[in-house]
């Protein structure tokens, strides 16, 4: 064992002495073929190019780094300069926000402080308005229920405007009633108290109301359902219905309703009175009433005569317009019954405005309510209406027909024409008379 350990070293030994010789030889040959070409001029050239490209790559390499250590210069110094302006503008907007905020707070705290002072100003008006009204109020109860009193004070004689700057509007001058309504730019002048009342859209008839029929059924035969007969017979009707109840109030002097269907004009009733305090009586009760399920619309007229707002050509019925008239066009009252001039001119009054109008005895203003006495129309509410509607229309019907059987509608129509055809005359002559002394009035194209 000991013997071939030994071998095994001596072995290594000796490979390793191998190498070693291998490897001075192989140094001594390097050594040799290094100073054969250190001998060798091409070689030193070589070995100078070398050396110049190696300093050239060298140079090449620095400049590079040069260049880009400053390129990052640049690119920092530029990255600072943007951070910097973006620090700048962050802060102007910063400060921008600061100084909007501050413009918001103190344009609310203004707003606010006029919202409140508005609001003051606001309540300081209803105060005083409610003061105003206040006062107003019991004004026009003193003057209603003092009997010393027979003209009414001053102040209650105001006018109401609706734009003082400016012009008035012609045609609610002239008529009271405009198509435009409180859209309208004109001045609308409106009295606090009068002896005229104005209750809009009273009577309610289907023939007055202005209808756009479709041009496949403009050939129909609308009178196969109402006819001008119809429209006569309830507006008869409505007349003592309305009459019997304004009665109470005071002595009526005029009562005209409107047979136009313009929108703004149907179905609108003047009323005038003896004096204001019936007017004004008249006025406080019907505030809040219901006429066959609608509520009224009360209020004062200004108007001073019928010549310039009734259309002077429908007393002849040759208005062009029809009733689509932008002025007046009147129903005739049965038996000419108040029917009045309005004139409140010193002038002498003509021979077509002589006639005296027979005035009823009409019972006191403040007589005790009689439920058998009070017409089924008026109700302080449209649900009483609503609840006996069906039965008294039962009623009515039933009533109308055992009428038409005692009287037949033809023979009617000629006693209803021959009573009426001395009143026609009277219309024609007096419209012959209006149309001599001032020519008819006709609208304004540009207001109609």
């Amino acid at each position: 064992m000991r013997s071939r350990a030994r071998r095994l070293l001596i072995k290594k030994k000796q490979r390793q002495w191998r190498r070693q010789k291998h490897a001075k030889e192989r140094d001594r040959q390097e050594q040799e073929a290094e100073a054969r070409r250190l001998e060798d001029p091409e070689y030193h050239k070589w070995l100078q190019k070398q050396s110049e490209l190696e300093n050239f790559q060298r140079l090449a390499t620095e400049r590079q780094q040069q260049e880009e250590e400053e390129a990052w210069l640049r690119r920092e110094a530029l990255a600072q300069r943007q951070f910097r302006l973006d620090a700048a503008k962050r802060r102007q907007e910063e400060e921008e926000v600061e100084r909007l905020k501050d413009e918001e707070a103190k344009a609310l705290t203004k707003r606010k402080e006029e919202q409140e002072k508005r609001r003051q100003e606001r309540q300081t008006l209803a105060e005083r308005a409610a003061d105003e009204f206040e006062s107003m109020m019991k004004s026009m109860d003193e003057y209603l229920h003092n009997a010393k009193l027979e003209k009414p004070p001053d102040h209650l004689l105001r006018m109401v405007e609706t734009h003082p700057e400016e012009r008035p509007c012609e045609f609610f001058t002239r008529t009271n009633s405009c198509r435009y309504g409180h859209s309208c730019t004109f001045n609308h002048r409106r009295p606090m108290l009068g002896r005229i009342l104005l209750i809009r859209h009273f009577f309610s008839h289907s023939l007055l109301h202005d209808k756009k029929v479709h041009k496949e059924y403009a050939s129909g035969d609308e009178g196969l359902e109402m006819t001008e007969h119809d429209l006569r017979s309830d507006y008869d009707e409505f007349f003592n219905d309305a009459v019997t109840e304004l009665e109470k109030f005071g002595k009526i002097v005029n009562f005209r309703a409107l047979r136009n269907t313009l929108e703004h004009l149907s179905g609108h009733v003047f009323v005038e009175y003896a004096n204001e305090k019936c007017a004004l009586r008249a006025f406080i009760n019907l505030q809040g009433r219901y006429y066959a399920s609608r509520r009224l619309n009360v209020e004062f007229s200004n108007l001073h005569t019928w010549r310039g707002a009734v259309c002077g050509l429908s007393l002849t019925r040759k208005c062009p317009k029809g009733n689509s008239c932008g002025y007046l066009h009147l129903f005739r009252n049965p038996n000419n019954l108040f029917n009045k001039d309005l004139e409140y001119t010193n002038t002498p009054r003509s021979a077509r405005n002589s006639g005296k109008s027979p005035m009823p005895k009409t019972p006191s203003w403040n007589d005790g309510d009689d439920d058998r006495a009070r017409n089924w129309r008026w109700s302080e509410s449209p649900e009483l209406e609503l609840e006996n509607s069906k039965g008294l229309g039962n009623h009515i019907q039933t009533s109308r027909r055992e009428h038409d059987l005692k009287s037949p509608r033809r023979t009617e129509h000629h006693s209803r024409a021959r009573n009426g055809s001395d009143h026609r005359i009277v219309i024609v002559v007096l419209a012959l008379e209006y149309m001599v002394k001032s020519p008819p009035h006709r609208l304004d194209p540009t207001r109609n």
